[in-house]
């Protein structure tokens, strides 16, 4: 009997322990770039608060589904270069630290009224020159908009200031890399029904400025749709991006320009083969002349998941149409409003008149760290036409060199997760100038390196 009483208790420990389990069975959300896509509501069931700051995550408001979630990032980045603009920006030799604050508030009245505001602040210290305006921005509403939603949240229309990213940013995307990131001013209209999701735009870039408030930008005016149909482990999509720029210059052109934008994308996570592609093609007019452009990526690669370290081995290619020099008309790829990708985050050159193809590799660590070596190789994909920056401004003409290779640039990233808040990145890249460069002086090897430490909560 002893023996025995003990055992009767067992069913109910197990009992009471699956009872708690199944208290809170949802999972928490992951702390993401995009804030505003975190659904805390989970945490309405006071079993599922777990750690400290889950009081600031989800503040009951009263009435049912009435609820206030804040959250915030602080993120430090130290950046290094050697031969800054291949020669041609003034020298910092100890490099320079940036900062970013960001803090958010989101209220839910409702399944069916939501507003939701971010403040932003980015700081430089010790860059020679002073800050880029994409380094500095000492305070400012970065986002600020509502949604009216149905009951059902398939119908949402989000107006107001608001960060946008379609895909992974190839033509529209935050800039999560640079200190300041991109929002819009304007409306944004979603509908969704089971895997279907459709989108559409009307906005005005928001015009960072140094010393005083962001404004939209009514020089430029972006519309667009387009919808993505997801699956189990990739999905596609496809858009339509319009784009109107009262002053735009391309290859020592100017005008008007007045740009649309038909893509699709594709892509697919499998156990093995993983593949991403997008497809761009571009028409509009520019001036008194037309506009035919396009461009290609793709990101493809192969996971040996049981291999030691589950490397990836991957090929990635990018091709952006240059100008023919040869009339009125363009043929220069606009990438609008991208992520700053194509030469990693030291962002020399941007995806306009540049083709690069080259090997990465993908080490992982354990569960919370990543290397990544790579080493692309860059074209100039039109020989009339001179290459870009990030930002769309041309760094080289065409005229001095009838050289295509432009170089290639060996690197390295170390990701590092230590828990759901704190993570840090770093990388080393090495710009080898090729012919191109050299012939358009100053064409000097440029060496980057940057640390960032980022907490978000």
């Amino acid at each position: 009997m002893r023996l025995a009483r003990p055992l009767l208790a067992v069913p109910f420990l197990l009992c009471c322990a699956a009872a708690g389990w199944a208290q809170c069975q949802k999972p928490r959300p992951a702390l993401i770039p995009l804030r505003y896509d975190e659904d805390w509501s989970v945490l309405g069931n006071p079993d599922c608060k777990k750690e400290a700051l889950d009081d600031l995550k989800y503040i009951p408001l009263g009435p049912e589904n009435w609820y206030l979630s804040m959250g915030g990032e602080i993120r430090f980045k130290y950046e290094n270069y050697l031969n800054s603009g291949f020669g041609a920006d003034l020298a910092s030799p100890d490099g320079y630290i940036l900062q970013r604050y960001l803090l958010h508030s989101d209220w839910h009245f409702g399944r069916q009224f939501r507003l939701f505001t971010q403040f932003q602040s980015g700081l430089e210290e010790g860059r020679h020159g002073g800050p880029r305006l994409t380094d500095k921005d000492i305070a400012d509403l970065h986002q600020a908009f509502v949604d009216i939603s149905d009951s059902s949240q398939n119908f949402r229309l989000r107006v107001g200031r608001q960060e946008i990213e379609f895909g992974v940013g190839h033509i529209i995307g935050e800039s999560e890399g640079l200190n300041i990131r991109r929002a819009f001013d304007g409306f944004r209209f979603t509908f969704k029904h089971g895997r279907w999701t459709w989108n559409s735009t009307l906005t005005h870039p928001v015009l960072l400025r140094l010393e005083t408030y962001a404004i939209p930008d009514h020089t430029q005016t972006e519309w667009g749709a387009g919808f993505v149909r997801s699956s189990e482990h990739g999905g596609w999509s496809g858009y339509y991006i319009g784009l109107n720029r009262k002053s735009a210059s391309f290859n020592g052109k100017k005008g008007k320009e007045i740009r649309d934008t038909l893509g699709s994308r594709i892509w697919n996570q499998g156990t093995l083969f993983d593949y991403n592609t997008d497809f761009i093609f571009q028409t509009g007019s520019f001036g008194s002349g037309y506009v035919l452009a396009g461009a290609v990526s793709s990101n493809d690669g192969i996971t040996l998941r049981n291999l030691k370290l589950r490397p990836r081995f991957g090929v990635r290619f990018d091709y952006a149409s240059g100008d023919s020099g040869r009339s009125n008309n363009l043929n220069t790829f606009n990438p609008l409003f991208p992520n700053p990708m194509y030469s990693s985050l030291s962002a020399l050159l941007g995806p306009s008149n540049l083709t690069d193809v080259g090997p990465t590799v993908s080490l992982t660590l354990g569960s919370k760290t990543v290397i990544t070596p790579e080493m692309p190789f860059y074209w100039r994909s039109s020989i009339h036409d001179g290459i870009y920056g990030f930002a769309g401004n041309m760094i080289r003409p065409a005229s001095l060199s009838s050289a295509r290779f432009v170089g290639y640039q060996p690197g390295v990233t170390l990701q590092q997760t230590y828990s759901p808040h704190l993570s840090s990145t770093a990388g080393y890249f090495r710009f080898v100038t090729g012919p191109f460069l050299r012939e358009t002086p100053p064409g000097k090897d440029v060496g980057y390196f940057y640390a960032t430490l980022t907490y978000r909560f």
